[in-house]
């Protein structure tokens, strides 16, 4: 009968090799991404009320947060408007709240319809402003780690046809 030891040096040289093997030998847990409805409840859930009070929306004031809610694509139109706007002292393009398309809001009644087909979906985010019933419609991709907008259509033209214009 053979006796072997292990080392304290060799047993932890051996975890350290099992938890850097890729696959499924120690599957990572990790939250599904939510669905689009609920990333669009997410943002929408924070323009209930008036903009004058507690309903504070979605400040895009970083490029993180920019890049948390938009496809590469539109982030960088985004990010790159904001900072020519910047460096020549004058308003970006987008002067309005993005997802509601107005610079003050008094939201109620809000509800959102999306159609999610494979890795694209588009939603109507119905709702009243200020008495007056208003809908937006966003086009939304699911870039792996969760969905982003590729497009928002107001009744007075779209996201992407701001910058196009430029």
């Amino acid at each position: 009968m053979t006796c072997t030891t292990i080392s304290r040096r060799g047993l932890a040289l051996g975890l350290a090799a099992i938890l850097a093997m890729p696959g499924p030998v120690l599957a990572r847990v990790t939250e599904p991404a939510p669905s689009a409805k609920t990333f669009l409840e997410q943002i929408y859930r924070s323009y209930l009320g008036k903009s004058a009070q507690n309903a504070k929306g979605v400040p895009l004031e970083n490029p993180a947060t920019v890049k948390r809610y938009f496809s590469a694509g539109l982030a960088s139109l985004i990010l790159d408007d904001g900072a020519e706007a910047r460096k020549r002292r004058v308003p970006p393009i987008l002067e309005g709240d993005v997802f509601i398309g107005h610079q003050d809001w008094d939201i109620a009644n809000l509800a959102i319809d999306v159609k999610e087909s494979g890795a694209k979906a588009t939603a109507v985010v119905s709702f009243v402003n200020a008495g007056k019933s208003e809908k937006v419609v966003l086009e939304l991709l699911n870039v792996g780690e969760g969905w982003r907008i590729a497009d928002i259509v107001w009744d007075s033209g779209t996201l992407r046809g701001l910058y196009r214009k430029k």
